[in-house]
């Protein structure tokens, strides 16, 4: 006879839970060594504020209620640790799930995945509520689904209560609640007694836990609960004309006031500043939840007015969702990530998209993963709802880790059948194919791409700033311009003349060389750059090959459009009839964006075009009042219409006196005028406000000038004359007028300082043209 054979390694009692604890310690390592420190202040800085007392009753509903209480009752250090403990829940979580659905060996491949993952290792060290909001759902769902069908009351109340804490962290937890009461609904349709008790008590426990933070932070501040977590801000943020799918894209005149106002005492200000927003729009005192609601009806009005946009922005979504790549809205994150690329880790594209053929796998196979459905699919309709986000996805990565961990354990149990592991190995290439067939996705690749080399450009440009060097700081801008020409919007550029034809032109040669003119995106790029360094004859062919290809991009909700780029080409060689049938163009491809409505909105007043009232009325249909009124202000300049320009900027300023973008373009509008003190006032003031913002000086040569000739003496005049040379790129003449406006104005220690700090600078070593002279 035969000896018994030894049973096998898997199959012994010790095995799973130690391949399990294996997974946790070697996750838990993983993330503490690769990134020990925490990121994101956010929530650290608001608690500090709650535990103060100075937490107001608006800024309390900006915030996750629960996570706010974790970032009280833990110093930072303390919950980063927590959360990476908390991720290897996760991971137990995963495994459950993948033994009750399929087998043992699917819940460990899926959980060895997860454990590897980026954005989970990220979003871990990020004082953000996405991980837990994954864990929790996680393990609500693991609960559930090793109780099935019985659901016994203990699984079904810890269900319920972690359920509860999802909502609590994120109110769309609640959702992913009540999913899963249908859900069981479903399973325990054949008892009687259990068919509708469990998933009444799921509810109950849930919606209790989920009431009792929110409550607590009422009682604290006095927030609403209709505002928490800014859902209308938000809503509106990921379903905006402009938008490409991935990430959110507030208004650029938001984000530009937030900076201006940007403290400790405000984090997070943006949310604030859309409920504000809405109430100058309708000049109401609107309570926070009624704020939110304005933003719901300008989303719905964009879907109402622009229906085939809005479905394509949605098809977008769910591209990027599926297989779209990493997309992080928080700049720490960023550059954590590029430390992690080193190393051979598993991104969220990649687990996407194995997960992806592993589904399909799965329903061919006709493998009962409902619970894996279930969460996925409420974390892609949230997805859809919002916006695509990584850090939003981190809660649907456990679901891609399941269904891939089913693919490959088919494709082992097939590993015989040459037929099964033919389909099956044919059905995954297909899959990893997919993002290369769709161009968007292709493109926002590519700008991740050209993302990736700025960081050290933008940190030597800083340094080199700071110490007067400004030679250095032109040439790490240059690069940083050659990657993402629109870098200047939102980056301090005293010192180096941004606005230099030349510096456009080598940023140009920049990007040919170092990316290439291969994809839409590049060509777009070039032909922007082109148009800035004066040569429309290189960009108009350039703007029309990305136009044809289907490029577009975003940046807030300023539009990367290469019909635009064509328009303002054709604007200012006085070809004005043209310009505006590229805008006409442009939004027949793509409606109801902010900009391209503006400029055709000035360029049918210009030309007496009898399509201007239509345009009117939907660019104030789909955007605020406050925004719309700035971008056609700017739009109005580009046409010539400094008077109409005036009254738009004075508009938006009687609702926000101190918004100093505004006020830039109400200076522009008086110096066409020919206004000249009231122009420099303004500069003046717009400057002081945000002296870190990039205004462009051309528009005010003139004004400046003028000013100057009339008044050589006055020290104020001197100052900003000064100011204003030195952002234009004329050093030696900003060292003469500091100079001299120091010695009009002794005691002005502002002034000093600057003189003396421009003794040792270094200019830019671009020729920028004379200031112009006044008879």
């Amino acid at each position: 006879m035969n000896a018994p054979s030894a049973p096998s390694l898997a199959s012994r009692p010790w095995f799973v839970p130690g391949m399990l604890g294996l997974l946790c310690l070697l996750h838990v390592v993983l993330g503490l060594t690769l990134l020990p420190a925490w990121m994101f202040g956010k929530y650290p800085d608001s608690a500090r504020m709650l535990a103060l007392g100075t937490l107001s009753a608006e800024q309390g509903a900006d915030f996750s209620p629960l996570y706010l209480l974790l970032n009280v009752l833990l110093a930072p250090g303390p919950l980063r640790v927590l959360q990476s403990l908390a991720g290897a829940v996760g991971l137990w979580a995963v495994y459950v799930l993948g033994s009750r659905m399929v087998s043992r060996a699917a819940g460990l491949l899926a959980a060895g995945l997860l454990a590897v993952t980026v954005p989970v290792l990220l979003y871990e060290a990020t004082l953000e509520p996405d991980l837990l909001v994954m864990v929790f759902n996680l393990a609500a769902l693991a609960l559930l689904a090793a109780a099935s069908p019985g659901f016994r009351t203990p699984s079904v109340v810890g269900a319920g209560v972690l359920l509860g804490l999802s909502g609590a962290t994120r109110p769309t937890g609640l959702f992913i609640l009540g999913l899963a009461a249908l859900w069981m609904v479903r399973e325990a349709w054949g008892q009687p007694g259990r068919r509708w008790l469990a998933p009444g008590l799921l509810l109950a426990v849930g919606f209790v836990a989920s009431a009792v933070p929110s409550l607590v932070v009422r009682a604290k501040v006095g927030s609403q609960l209709g505002a928490t977590m800014s859902a209308g801000a938000v809503l509106h943020m990921g379903n905006r004309p402009e938008g490409t799918g991935l990430g959110a894209q507030p208004p650029t005149l938001v984000k530009q006031y937030e900076a201006q106002l940007r403290s400790k005492d405000r984090p997070d200000y943006a949310h604030h500043l859309y409920r504000e927003f809405a109430r100058a729009d309708t000049g109401h005192a609107l309570s926070p939840a009624d704020a939110e609601l304005f933003w719901v009806k300008k989303t719905l009005a964009f879907a109402t007015w622009e229906p085939g946009t809005f479905l394509g922005l949605m098809g977008r979504k769910f591209a990027f969702f599926l297989f779209g790549p990493d997309g992080h809205d928080l700049v720490e994150v960023r550059r954590a990530e590029v430390r992690l690329s080193e190393w051979p880790l598993v991104s969220a594209q990649a687990l996407g998209l194995m997960g992806l053929a592993g589904l399909l796998i799965a329903l061919i196979r006709r493998v009962r993963v409902g619970w894996g459905v279930l969460y996925l699919f409420a974390s892609s309709v949230l997805a859809l709802g919002f916006y695509v986000v990584s850090r939003y996805r981190v809660a649907a990565l456990p679901a891609w880790a399941l269904f891939a961990g089913v693919g490959m354990a088919a494709a082992f149990q097939a590993r015989r059948q040459p037929r099964a592991l033919a389909l099956y190995g044919g059905l995954t290439a297909a899959v990893f194919t997919l993002p290369v067939l769709f161009p968007f996705v292709r493109d926002v690749q590519r700008q991740f791409e050209r993302g990736e080399t700025t960081a050290a450009d933008a940190s030597a440009m800083t340094s080199a700033m700071a110490a007067g060097r400004y030679d250095e700081a032109t040439r790490a801008f240059e690069r940083l311009q050659a990657a993402q020409p629109f870098t200047a919007m939102l980056r301090p550029l005293r010192g180096v003349p941004f606005e230099s034809p030349e510096v456009a032109a080598r940023s140009a040669t920049l990007s040919l060389q170092r990316f290439g003119a291969d994809t839409p995106m590049d060509l777009f790029f070039m032909a922007e750059l082109a148009r800035r360094a004066g040569h429309c004859e290189q960009a108009l062919p350039a703007a029309e090959a990305a136009a044809e290809a289907g490029f577009r991009g975003v940046l807030y909700d300023t539009s990367l459009d290469p019909l635009l780029v064509s328009a303002r080409c054709r604007l200012a060689g006085g070809e004005r009839e043209r310009a505006l049938a590229d805008a006409a163009e442009s939004l027949k491809r793509r409606g109801g964006t902010l900009d391209t409505l503006a400029f055709a909105v000035a360029g049918a007043e210009a030309l007496g075009d009898p399509r201007r009232d239509a345009w009117s009325e939907e660019l104030f249909a789909l955007h605020d009042s406050l925004d719309a009124r700035h971008a056609r202000a700017s739009e109005r300049l580009a046409w010539g219409n400094a008077a109409g320009a005036l009254s738009d900027a004075t508009e938006v300023l009687a609702l926000f006196p101190d918004l100093a973008p505004t006020e830039y373009l109400r200076a522009r509008a008086l110096a066409a005028l020919g206004r000249n003190a009231e122009a420099l006032r303004s500069y003046t003031a717009a400057l002081q406000r945000t002296p870190t913002a990039a205004f462009p000086t051309a528009p005010m040569e003139g004004a400046v000038a003028a000013r100057l000739a009339e008044a050589p003496e006055d020290w104020r005049v001197v100052a900003i004359a000064a100011e204003h040379h030195l952002r234009a790129g004329r050093l030696e003449l900003a060292r003469e007028l500091y100079a001299r406006a120091s010695a009009l104005s002794p005691k002005d220690a502002g002034l000093a300082r600057a003189a003396r700090e421009l003794k040792a600078a270094t200019p830019a070593g671009i020729a920028v043209p004379p200031p112009p002279t006044v008879t």
